[in-house]
Formats: structure tokens, sequence, C-alpha cells
């Protein structure tokens, strides 16, 4: 795919002179650790995979931790920026965390579910080859062939019943709801345990909004839909409420990465989210979701926008992030969806997180001079 560029200077970014680049620098080399042991797939339009890797392997080289100036210097020798061109958009995800039990009871009523046998991962090439568009990463194997497997309306009407799928139980289908457009999250085991879970899979179906659709209603205006309005207002409705949930066909599947521990033990590094679809820990308002059929895994980018505060003004946000991450809604160039980290704070954020935003592409220096970058 075709990306439309335009080739800058450093200077030309906002902010680039005071940025944080040793925080930044530290943040590359965390994502290099894993991308090296999972080289991602280049994508046309974007930089070649062996071309970041080289630069990544330059950076875990590099004798200890670089300051500031040793770090913006290692960027500037090794990348080129180019503005992606056209309007962009960022939105926000986060890590929740809600009470869950892993047995049904009165209280927990509503499952998170393991990934049935018969879904199985697709390439492009296969998802095409079956009749599915490209962006079909999952479909159910049946001995006809391959095809959707069953859609949230028909899983929350018992598709899945008896099947011994259920990872956990929550108490609110909300907080379910809220898991599965997040892609993760730390669960509550009560007595001191939790288990963080991530993503595994998904039934194929394409997602649809919900907060499209409502706003299709009349319920919102683009203006003024935000999650935490979009909740209260299923939550008003009740039953009706939850049956809408089943407007999204897309189902999405779980797994637990660390279970049985202390609270304040679960997963690998409190420091960090769940793994991405790239296989790096999320760092916190570092880590983006992008269109992984357009942009190379592990790709900085840098991001001129304002973040929403408590005034409403907004505050600046310059800053180098990683393509570490896609989603079913993160669709086109110049769009991400920004990890801001774990807890009820953070969903705030992600909830409110939806700024027009200047995207521009860090490109490896050789394959940007290659271009006349």
């Amino acid at each position: 795919m075709s990306v439309e560029t335009e080739p800058l200077d450093f200077s030309d970014l906002a902010g680039w002179d005071e940025h944080d680049h040793e925080a930044a620098f530290a943040a590359f080399c965390h994502s290099a650790r894993f991308l090296l042991q999972r080289p991602p797939t280049s994508r046309a339009g974007s930089a070649a995979a062996e071309d970041l890797l080289v630069i990544a392997r330059a950076a875990l080289a590099q004798p200890g931790a670089l300051d500031r100036q040793a770090a913006r210097l290692f960027f500037e020798s090794h990348f080129r920026p180019v503005a992606l061109v056209g309007p962009g958009l960022l939105t926000g995800y986060y890590e929740p965390v809600f009470e869950a039990r892993l047995s049904r009871d009165e209280t927990f009523a509503f499952p998170l579910h393991k990934r049935p046998e018969d879904l199985v991962p697709l390439t492009p090439e296969e998802a095409e080859k079956a009749g599915f568009t490209p962006e079909t990463s999952f479909a159910r194997k049946t001995a006809d062939g391959l095809c959707f497997h069953a859609s949230r309306a028909e899983v929350m009407a018992g598709a899945l019943d008896g099947r011994n799928l259920e990872l956990a139980w929550l108490k609110d289908p909300l907080e379910a709801y809220v898991i599965h457009i997040q892609g993760s999250a730390r669960l509550d085991l009560g007595d001191g345990a939790a288990m963080r879970i991530a993503f595994d899979g998904k039934s194929g179906h394409p997602y649809r909004s919900l907060g499209k659709y409502l706003i299709e209603q009349g319920v919102f205006t683009a203006s003024n839909i935000t999650m935490d309005g979009l909740l209260a207002h299923l939550r008003s409705l009740g039953r009706e409420g939850t049956r809408l949930l089943g407007e999204n066909p897309s189902y999405i599947y779980f797994k637990a990465i660390s279970e049985g521990h202390e609270a304040d033990e679960a997963g690998e590094d409190a420091r960090f989210g769940p793994k991405a679809a790239a296989g790096v820990p999320l760092v916190p308002m570092r880590s983006i979701a992008v269109d992984r059929h357009i942009h190379t895994f592990g790709l900085p980018f840098w991001l001129e926008t304002f973040l929403p505060d408590v005034d409403g003004e907004g505050k600046p946000f310059r800053q180098m992030v990683f393509a570490h991450d896609t989603g079913s809604a993160i669709k086109g160039t110049a769009r991400g969806d920004l990890f801001v980290g774990t807890g009820l704070e953070a969903g705030t954020l992600a909830g409110q997180l939806q700024q027009q935003t200047r995207f521009i592409c860090l490109m490896p220096s050789r394959v940007a001079d290659n271009r006349g970058g």
C-alpha cells in the first residue's frame, strides 16, 4: 500500500529539542529486545524490517544507557522524519482492572472466554484465498472449510455454553465488554490473588463500533461521545443496554498470561502493560496501535497533538512512540491508538482521547535516503 509522505528535518518537529530522548531510547531498547526475538513483517510503503532490526542491534550494542543528548544523536543519525500526509487521529486504550472469579456464582455470572480449538489464525493470504478480506485474522475451521465463528449476539445467546471455555467470571456484562474493547485486563480474584489476561483471538466478524451505532441512532454526536458516556447510557437501559452489545458482532477470546500470584506481582513487570501484537510488553505513553497492513511493527513515530486535561483546554503532547500493537478499529495511515497505562485514571484518559494529531514517521535512514527523503 502506497503511503504519501513529506520529508522533514528534525528541526521541523515541534518539541524535539526539549524531548526526553533518554526515556525514548530506553523504550526503543525495550522494544528492540523483543523484536529481535520475533522479527516483524515488513509492510509495503513502510520501513523494511531488516533495516529497523539493524538499528535495534545498534541500540542494544551501546555500552550503557544513553543520556538525553547522546540518545537524541542516536535517533538523528539512524532515522529521518517524514510526515504522513492527511488528517491524523489519535485515540487511547488502557488495561482495565476489574474484580473477577474463576468459578461462577450469583454475583460473578458474566464470562470471559478462552479461544475455542476450532478458531484458527489466518495470514492475509489465507484470508483472501478463503474469500475473506485481508483484515480477517481468525476464522472457524470446519470440515467444509473456513467460516466466521459465533457472533457476539450468538455467544450471548449461549453458543459457547457447555464447552468449558470460561476463563473467568465478572460481575457486569459491560465490564466484560470494556475488556473486549481494550484487549487485555488485570483481574482481581479476591484474597490477594490476581490474573493478567491478554487477547488470544476473535470471531472473525468485522468489528462494528457501538459508539458509531449510537451516533447513527441520534443518541450521541461525534463531538460529545465518550466511553464513560456510552457505558452510562447502556447501564441506564438495563437489559436493553446489554442486548445492544450484540450490535458489534466481533467477539474476543483471551488467555491468562499470569495467574496464581499476589496482586502486586501479577504480570512480568508492573511498569509495562501486557504483550502487544508485536510481542512487546506495552510501554505506557510510548506504545501505539497502528494499522498492521500499512506500518511495520517497531517503527518509531513522532506525535504532535494535545491531551485532554481536567480544565478541558488540553496540554501539548510532543512524544516519540513506537508501533507495538494493532486493533480492529485502527485503520488508515495517520491513525494511532495510544496505550496510556493501567487502572481507573488511565481509563478516564483513554475514554477522553480523540485528538487530531500530526503523525511523523521516523524512517530508518537508508530507507528514507533511498526515497529521496
